[in-house]
């Protein structure tokens, strides 16, 4: 069994990642454009992928900075 990776998300931050990874499947799939981000919602992600990637062991593109939240 491959090594599994976990992260915790709250709801908002959870119903984010799903609202855009559902966003990017309709673009994909019939060319529908892909809703702006808010704020909030781009802040939320932003942690998301930040703690994935050092979770994954992958360097940070901007070094380990310390995101607001």
């Amino acid at each position: 069994m491959p090594e599994e990776v976990v992260l915790r998300l709250d709801r908002p931050t959870a119903t984010s990642l799903a609202d855009l990874i559902y966003n990017l499947g309709e673009h994909q799939a019939a060319g529908m454009p892909v809703a702006q981000l808010s704020s909030d919602d781009s802040e939320r992600l932003g942690r998301v992928l930040h703690d994935l990637w050092r979770a994954l062991g992958v360097s940070l593109p901007y070094g380990d900075v310390q995101l607001a939240g």
